[in-house]
């Protein structure tokens, strides 16, 4: 069963996300607090992350640079309210597998895990 890590300040992403894909047959944890994030990502493996962008007075970015950092072999995949260029840039030099705008849709997000999970 792969596991995923849904990293969203907002508890309607979290939940919503966590149901999503409990339902298509992972195991999720999810977190809404950035420096909790931080210790799951140190302390705990993951084949999937979904991180959101924008946190209050901190940024997903940093979030996704300590997997990196700490070399994780799962997927990242970005969520955001708010797309622009520059996130899009950082999150291609980061290395993410792909970019979601919320409010996310159940069937793209099982057509871009099926792909991720199927390489």
């Amino acid at each position: 069963m792969k596991k995923i890590l849904v990293i969203d300040d907002e508890e309607c992403i979290c939940e919503t996300l966590k149901w999503m894909l409990e339902k298509e047959g992972y195991k999720v944890t999810s977190e809404m607090d950035f420096e909790r994030a931080l210790e799951i990502i140190t302390n705990q493996v993951f084949d999937a992350y979904f991180v959101d962008l924008v946190f209050p007075g901190r940024n997903g970015i940093e979030l996704i640079k300590k997997i990196r950092e700490l070399k994780k072999t799962g997927i990242v995949i970005i969520i955001t309210g708010y797309p622009n260029v520059y996130s899009l840039i950082n999150s291609i030099r980061l290395d993410t597998y792909d970019f979601i705008k919320k409010p996310i849709n159940d069937a793209d997000l099982k057509k871009i895990l099926e792909h991720a999970f199927s390489q």
